[in-house]
């Protein structure tokens, strides 16, 4: 039985706690999504009211009106219960409808100064803001500060009516208003409505909220709390069953209780032996109207027995007995020094708790007093007639106060040393008047974004000595500042400008801190600096040892030189799956807070998908493969990318690639980007998405791939995949070790020509459109005795033997001439391999046109017999005889022999004696 009284308010402290949680993880959700590009909304309660600092005095003054309702009403046990039921219920009712509005409008943020400490996971962060450890700037629309002050106290004012009040009890017999009732009553309403008025004020002049969020939470806190109590009075003529039996449950009307009315009107508090039908109310007040004048100036009781609720009628003494007259005077006499005793008697409890609070409020009026005025306090009052540079001013000298002057000099000095135009001479001397100034407040200028402006330019032109002098000043605070948005520039100029001992040190300084910063948005910059431009390769494996236990971040390990080393040795001790597990929950954190471009991380994802299982490897790809475009920038993140598409599923393959969308190209260019793209045309049997994704964008770009040094390189791959002459024959050997894994089903012939397919028509229309460009181009000239070699033989390829064939009859043998085409080169090697590649394709397949007897059809004959008169021309005679059709070879025979034979004779160089060899053999 007493389980089930509290069950209700049991529900209430529950339901206020899960919609506390919702509200505040709401809040930091708007917050992320509030537009601080938009200007504050003009507000008559921000210009009336000055500008206070001091927010967390909000935070304060709930807390304090709360934990004064409790105690006001946790020693009364006829109705404690039932006014915390109602409180928390209503209180969680309110975060309801406030979440719903701070989620469906976002307003901009009242103090555009304001700056969220909710950065974390929204999960997280929720219980911080329940217990006001974090703030956010974005949860405007009516204010849940106010609907606690308010709700605070109609809870104290609705249930106290006919309650002695302790601060001035003294006014409890002594006087009374004309019904009665105690003037405390009034005065205690007073003063609680003043309290909670001048709560309301501090939260506009915090500029928590706008004024009209202030007066929406009064008016729907107070309308809600009306309606509740209405609803309850009548809840008996109520047709909804759930709701009802609900609140009937809620409210215990099934057990009735004999309770006392603590309440400014009798339907305040419906107790729960106050069930009493329309009819029966009407009976009683028709037979009641006799005494309605003496019902007012009299307590209502209630019992189990309606009877009972009737106002007793007075004792008439004269018709008592003398011995009952004399008992109930003794009686009345008890009764009245029990009062006096009562009233005269105070509660040591109350009485500490008023005074803590009384000093506590005072030592955070005096904190308010003394300390100094905060970032963006709104002094200057006449916006129409001022500047935003003089109220920024104004505000820079309340915040900064005495440092604002020493600030202000410095950065003019600053604006002399930083031009170019500077002599050595000049900068020498503003960079001693500089160290003068900043003198002890090195510090300082370092956190403001202005300010450390000024110590980036004097370490940058500074001499040793001052160098030397900044950086003790900081030394101690390099692993805070290396996370500070501003601070953090120090250290980076340091790591490009101070010398070799500081730069050790800031590494140093490092050590233990690399987890840390690698997790941070700021942290990640200067570790990513450290690590990728300064770090020799033992001290980068000091730093990424932090990523495989705690204790590498006190004590390095020497003894080996690469993970498979470590994990060899920890093998034996049977540790080595909690290296995995410390690497996998530190790269879990990186890949949450989407912190992907430091190349120390792209090495301890590589370590880590290297020697995973198989468990660990499908966590690691199922959280990064749509996050992959930030880290192909790099060699380990590339590896990563690729190890990605070799042990995911078809699914991730999928969703991985689709990332790839629109950076496809940049991809194709980067330096260790490109094999990812390798391993895709590899692996991958869903061709046609391939096509589409890939594909399609590499050919919308062709002419800016070809011509780039590593986007040539894809188009090499689609043409003759894993050719190690002309790819790197390393990253050929990576790619073949897919072969092994078996996770593709598809045919690799079969994949390849389909990719080919797709594209093969662009490539032959580039080459024909750009012949010349392509001869004098070693790579791309292969590209195209390759593409060749693949081609079928239903492939046309008229058009681009005969734009070949024009090209070459307008070349010229003339030695030092840029038309010489025949004696350049690479022309010439390009044009050799044509051949030999053209007769290969004949050999499989004859067909009616080549390339040599598009030469002979398209070249003049005068033309042709220059070419004899070169070296290089005579090898393309031979290339042509050795590789050629019969008949194209009688026709060159008919071409040279016997007119042209006295010139070779006369030749002295190598190709004409072969020629000559080859005509008369071949005769």
């Amino acid at each position: 039985m007493v389980l089930c009284v509290y069950l209700p308010v049991s529900f209430s402290i529950l339901f206020f706690l899960i919609t506390l949680y919702i509200n505040s993880f709401v809040q930091v959700w708007a917050d992320r999504n509030v537009p601080y590009w938009l200007p504050t909304l003009p507000d008559i309660g921000h210009n009336l009211l000055p500008y206070c600092t001091y927010f967390q005095i909000n935070n304060y003054y709930i807390s304090i009106a709360f934990i004064l309702v409790i105690i006001r009403y946790i020693f009364q046990r006829d109705i404690r219960l039932i006014v915390f039921r109602r409180w928390f219920f209503l209180q969680a009712v309110m975060y309801v409808m406030r979440t719903i509005s701070i989620y469906v409008t976002s307003l901009s943020v009242p103090l555009p100064s304001c700056n969220t400490t909710a950065v974390g996971s929204p999960s997280i962060e929720a219980f911080y803001i329940m217990f006001f450890m974090h703030t956010t700037c974005g949860d405007v629309l009516f204010s849940g500060h106010t609907i606690t002050l308010t709700l605070c106290a109609l809870a104290w004012t609705t249930y106290s009516k006919g309650e002695e009040h302790y601060p001035i009890r003294w006014l409890w017999y002594r006087l009374r208003d004309s019904t009665g009732d105690p003037l405390s009553f009034y005065i205690t309403t007073l003063l609680v409505w003043m309290f909670t008025i001048i709560g309301y004020l501090f939260i506009i002049a915090t500029r928590f909220h706008y004024t009209v969020d202030v007066f929406l939470g009064f008016l729907l806190a107070n309308l809600t709390w009306q309606i509740y109590h209405y609803y309850i009075k009548n809840l008996a003529e109520r047709r909804s069953i759930i709701i009802t039996r609900f609140f009937l449950w809620f409210e215990d009307y099934e057990k009735l209780q004999q309770q006392l009315v603590h309440m400014k009107k009798p339907y305040n508090v419906t107790r729960s032996n106050d069930m009493i039908t329309t009819v029966e109310n009407k009976k009683r007040k028709l037979s009641k109207k006799s005494d309605e004048s003496t019902q007012k100036k009299k307590k209502v009781h209630f019992s189990f027995d309606q009877s009972e609720n009737e106002i007793p009628k007075k004792m008439d003494f004269d018709t008592l007995s003398s011995s009952l007259k004399s008992r109930a005077s003794e009686k009345l006499a008890q009764v009245a020094v029990a009062k006096r005793q009562a009233r005269d008697k105070t509660d040591p409890t109350i009485l500490s708790n008023v005074k803590l609070i009384k000093k506590q409020l005072k030592s955070k009026q005096k904190q308010m007093e003394h300390k100094k005025k905060k970032k963006h306090i709104n002094i200057v009052q006449d916006k129409e007639n001022t500047t935003f540079r003089q109220r920024l001013k104004e505000r820079q000298k309340l915040r900064r106060g005495v440092l604002y002057d020493m600030a202000d000099k410095s950065k003019k000095i600053w604006e002399i040393l930083r031009r170019d135009e500077t002599t050595n001479e000049v900068r020498v001397k503003l960079c001693g008047e500089l160290m003068k100034l900043i003198e002890g407040n090195v510090k300082f200028l370092s956190m403001a974004h202005d300010t450390t402006r000024v110590l980036e330019c004097l370490i940058q032109f500074g001499n040793e000595q001052q160098k030397h002098y900044i950086f003790e000043q900081v030394q101690k605070d390099l692993p805070t500042m290396s996370k500070s948005l501003y601070a953090h520039h120090v250290v980076i100029k340091f790591l490009n400008y101070g010398t070799d001992n500081q730069k050790s040190l800031i590494k140093k300084s490092l050590h233990g801190h690399v987890c840390k910063l690698a997790r941070h948005s700021i942290g990640c910059r200067v570790l990513e600096y450290c690590y990728n431009d300064l770090c020799n390769s033992a001290e980068r494996f000091q730093l990424v040892q932090e990523f495989y236990g705690r204790e590498y971040a006190i004590l390095k390990t020497t003894d080996v030189k690469n993970i498979e080393e470590l994990l060899a040795t920890k093998a034996a001790t049977g540790q080595r799956a909690n290296v995995l597990e410390y690497m996998q929950e530190n790269l879990m954190a990186c890949i949450q807070k989407d912190l992907l471009s430091t190349s120390i991380v792209h090495r301890a994802m590589h370590e880590y998908i290297r020697n995973a299982d198989e468990k660990g490897r499908t966590e690691l790809v199922d959280a990064v493969k749509e996050k992959l475009i930030k880290m192909v920038h790099s060699r380990d993140g590339a590896r990563v990318a690729i190890f990605c598409l070799w042990y995911g599923t078809n699914k991730d393959r999928k969703a991985l690639i689709k990332s790839l969308k629109s950076f496809v190209v940049k991809i194709a260019k980067e330096e260790q980007g490109y094999p990812i793209l390798w391993t895709i045309f590899d692996i991958v049997d869903d061709t046609k998405l391939v096509s589409k994704i890939i594909l399609q964008e590499l050919m919308s770009n062709f002419d800016d791939i070809i011509n780039d040094s590593h986007g040539k390189k894809v188009l090499m791959y689609l043409i003759a995949p894993r050719n190690t002459k002309h790819l790197q024959y390393d990253l050929v050997q990576l790619m073949k070790t897919s072969d092994a894994l078996n996770t593709s089903k598809k045919d690799p012939e079969i994949r390849q020509r389909e990719l080919f397919e797709y594209c093969k028509s662009y490539f032959l229309e580039y080459f024909t459109s750009n012949t010349l460009a392509t001869l004098k181009d070693g790579f791309q000239g292969f590209m195209m005795t390759e593409m060749i070699e693949r081609l079928s033989p239903e492939d046309n390829l008229s058009s681009f033997y005969t734009s070949i064939s024009t090209l070459l009859d307008n070349a010229t043998v003339e030695p030092q001439a840029e038309t010489n085409l025949i004696e350049n080169q690479i022309t010439h090697n390009v044009l050799r391999h044509l051949i030999i590649a053209d007769g290969k394709r004949q050999k499989k397949q004859k067909h009616n046109q080549t390339l040599v007897s598009t030469l002979l059809s398209t070249i003049s004959p005068d033309t042709l017999r220059t070419w004899i008169l070169c070296n290089r021309g005579c090898f393309i005679f031979v290339m042509m005889l050795e590789h050629g059709q019969s008949d194209e070879c009688k026709q060159i025979r008919s071409l040279l022999v016997p007119s042209a034979m006295d010139t070779l004779k006369r030749q002295s160089f190598a190709g004409a004696k072969v020629l000559v060899e080859k005509l008369l053999s071949s005769s």
